[in-house]
């Protein structure tokens, strides 16, 4: 099946930065997954962030959130400290509570924008810019 939706990733410092757009289904979360972790080979030898922008996102097909749930436990074994959202709906931030409860590791935040996100990976030391 065709992806719908689509994502960037970007690795800024021990920060990994993933934005996502538009509507998803099974197989962008798939390829998303599979990408995320292999930029996060690149800074797990250290401890590392996550920021997820969700401004642009119109949320996913259900089946996602297994994907997301084994993406988050993969990151509590592999050196994720941080992982900061920001989120333009309350539903998307909902979803994504309900997804972090499988953290142990991880301290997680919700923002409402880019400089507010950026100034809370600086404040833990995962970010420079």
């Amino acid at each position: 099946m065709q992806e719908h939706g689509s994502f960037t990733i970007e690795v800024v410092d021990q920060t990994l930065i993933v934005k996502c757009f538009d509507a998803w289904n099974f197989e962008t979360v798939i390829r998303l997954c599979r990408e995320y972790k292999e930029y996060v080979e690149k800074i797990k030898d250290k401890p590392w962030a996550c920021l997820v922008d969700l401004s642009k996102w119109e949320l996913s097909t259900p089946d996602m959130w297994d994907e997301i749930s084994k993406l988050n436990q993969w990151g509590n074994i592999n050196n994720q400290k941080y992982e900061v959202v920001i989120c333009s709906m309350s539903l998307q931030q909902m979803l994504m509570e309900d997804s972090h409860t499988v953290f142990t590791n991880v301290e997680t935040n919700f923002c409402d924008n880019i400089e507010q996100a950026y100034d809370w990976l600086k404040s833990v030391g995962v970010l420079k810019i």
